[in-house]
């Protein structure tokens, strides 16, 4: 996975929105393997994430006159991305006449991606998994894009169209759910009765 700079990305931005078809596949380079994994935990359907994802940049190139400038290129194409996935997910939903919810992601952690250092036996691993998969949808979607993709608050909100408020909200409530579950997990621990 090639790292980039916000400034070089938004460089690369401008030079796409100028025509040049380089610039997009940098991009497409830079940012496939983030927006893979995005989508991983939005949906369990690997190939309509990877169709989303060449989908939203077939469309960028050709709605390419009419972009913006953008100065976070991550944050943006996260946007677009899960409002993509969620339309083609809603679609697909329509076609196979399943129920639809309000919510139409959900975010899940596994033992592979989780892996914390102080957890060190795997019942720990296993009650902060517990406790990680019994927070709400919305929650655990904040709480990846805050902890495994670095987002800042405000591009979080942007990612999920919150406010910002909403997000420290959510990320804060999760945080102190985790927290209370693995205190009385270890607390349980200490007693003798874990």
């Amino acid at each position: 996975m090639q790292t980039i700079t916000e400034e070089a990305a938004a460089q690369l931005w401008d030079a796409f929105r100028g025509g040049e078809a380089r610039a997009l596949a940098a991009l497409f380079e830079a940012y496939y393997d983030a927006l893979y994994g995005y989508g991983r935990k939005l949906t369990g359907d690997e190939e309509l994430v990877k169709d989303c994802i060449q989908n939203l940049f077939q469309k960028l190139w050709q709605r390419r006159a009419g972009l913006r400038a953008v100065q976070v290129v991550k944050a943006y194409l996260f946007k677009a991305f899960r409002h993509h996935l969620a339309d083609e997910t809603q679609r697909l939903q329509q076609q196979h006449a399943l129920p639809a919810g309000p919510d139409l992601f959900e975010v899940t952690y596994s033992h592979e991606e989780f892996l914390i250092a102080e957890q060190r036996d795997a019942e720990q691993r296993a009650r902060l998994l517990g406790a990680l998969n019994r927070l709400s949808k919305r929650q655990r979607e904040a709480l990846y894009l805050k902890f495994f993709d670095g987002f800042s608050y405000e591009r979080i909100a942007e990612v999920m169209a919150l406010n910002t408020q909403s997000v420290r909200n959510l990320v804060f409530n999760a945080l102190k759910a985790v927290r209370q579950v693995m205190l009385t997990a270890l607390v349980l621990c200490l007693l003798g009765e874990g």
